[in-house]
């Protein structure tokens, strides 16, 4: 049996995860981790069978770093937090940003966001604005305000809106999360057709937790 390289899986997948955080993709190659590591090529395909593999680690850091800006506290309310988080995100980390939600790479980042949508609803459990509606109201009111998040996240990465700061950005949020709550909670089929991102959400009166996120 051959000696195991003293590379480690998490040494590389550091490199290719800095690599992507400052430049993209592009540039990401087994031949570039090597001289990075000081190494051939061989450690690496001794850890990982191929690159899409490593690609599919860096989204899987990269979505443990959206996690961790959704869940940081900075108004007090989850609800505005988990959004702001988002954009925050795409604001300080361009190219993850821009990386992880390019076409390629769909479905790692779906099966890597299961966890953000999931801590982003188990935030809504006892919060004042959801405790009494049923989980149909509460997946509709969530994928409405994606939308939006998602939106503004895109135009402020690509710097095609002004950000003009946390503080407006969070007043911001805030009254687009009141309108799209208020539009939502009472008629939340208005426009379920075009929120259901190819997901089925759960029926009016089930109270099942549902694992369907947008993407």
């Amino acid at each position: 049996m051959p000696p195991k390289p003293k590379l480690r899986k998490d040494d590389i997948i550091k490199i290719a995860f800095d690599h992507v955080r400052k430049n993209g993709w592009e540039g990401l190659t087994a031949r570039y981790l090597a001289e990075k590591l000081n190494s051939s090529t061989k450690p690496i395909y001794f850890h990982f069978t191929s690159m899409k593999e490593i690609e599919e680690a860096v989204v899987k850091k990269a979505m443990a770093l959206i996690l961790e800006y959704t869940t940081t506290s900075r108004t007090g309310d989850p609800w505005i937090d988990h959004a702001v988080g988002v954009v925050m995100f795409a604001v300080e980390e361009k190219y993850l940003f821009r990386s992880i939600f390019d076409e390629k790479h769909v479905e790692s980042r779906k099966r890597h966001s299961v966890q953000v949508w999931s801590a982003g609803g188990e935030c809504l459990a006892g919060h004042p604005l959801f405790k009494d509606l049923n989980t149909h109201q509460v997946e509709i009111i969530r994928r409405a305000r994606w939308i939006f998040t998602h939106g503004l996240a895109n135009l402020l990465n690509i710097s095609n809106w002004p950000f003009e700061g946390e503080e407006r950005l969070i007043q911001a949020i805030q009254r687009v999360s009141r309108a799209v709550y208020n539009e939502f909670k009472n008629d939340p089929d208005i426009l379920l057709d075009h929120l259901s991102f190819q997901n089925p959400i759960p029926a009016k009166g089930t109270d099942e937790t549902s694992r369907d996120k947008p993407n």
